[in-house]
């Protein structure tokens, strides 16, 4: 064989060569240790499972997270996200009053994607994994602070329209965090949609008891 053709072999295998950024590959990684965990739970989570899911050599998992607990962390991470951006194009939607915003906030946690029994499966294992595991427990106050802070942004809002002080903010906001969480419980045990609606509709109750409109 020439050395042209020798040549334009080499070429054109470089040109088909699969290159992959280490980015997407972490990414890919993330979403399918999230898909092991929402379909057999933390405790039988094992990188050679998240590495099949993936369809990757074992080697990139040890290669890409030092540990199982940092994927751990990255998978709630990527679970929280999922809510958040759901939030927040929710709230970037509705343009109207701040009581109204706040019913989007409560019920963008309450879709049929955030109900699905595998995705919150996930985050209520990674909740027991943060009792043990004190880097996915870090993570996971920080996720919650972040969550509670769009919360009491909307608060914050109301309460200045209503001219009311700023400790109803805080006790509102601890009070509608506690109820989201126990929803969410709820709901993986009952199934029941219309515990939800009352949930949500306490919640609103409860706003409009601690930070009442002028003149009520």
């Amino acid at each position: 064989m020439s050395q042209q053709k020798v040549a334009q072999q080499k070429a054109a295998q470089q040109k088909t060569k699969k290159v992959y950024d280490p980015e997407l590959r972490r990414e890919e990684i993330i979403k399918a240790a999230f898909l092991c965990l929402s379909e057999e739970g933390y405790a039988k989570l094992s990188a050679r499972k998240v590495a099949a899911r993936a369809e990757m050599a074992l080697g990139h998992i040890s290669y890409h997270f030092k540990d199982m607990n940092e994927l751990l962390v990255e998978a709630y991470k990527y679970a929280s996200h999922q809510l958040y951006e759901a939030t927040r194009a929710g709230l970037v939607a509705e343009p109207r009053t701040s009581m109204a915003q706040l019913e989007v906030f409560l019920r963008s946690g309450f879709t049929s994607t955030f109900l699905d029994r595998s995705y919150l499966s996930v985050r209520i294992d990674l909740w027991s994994a943060s009792l043990f595991q004190e880097d996915i427990a870090d993570t996971e106050r920080k996720l919650y602070a972040i969550y509670r802070e769009r919360l009491v942004e909307i608060l914050r809002r109301i309460a200045e329209e209503r001219e009311v002080g700023a400790e109803r903010i805080e006790k509102s906001a601890d009070a509608i965090m506690a109820m989201l969480d126990g929803l969410w419980l709820d709901w993986q045990r009952r199934r029941n949609m219309k515990a939800i609606e009352h949930g949500i509709s306490a919640c609103l109750d409860l706003v409009a008891f601690y930070m009442p409109e002028p003149g009520r």
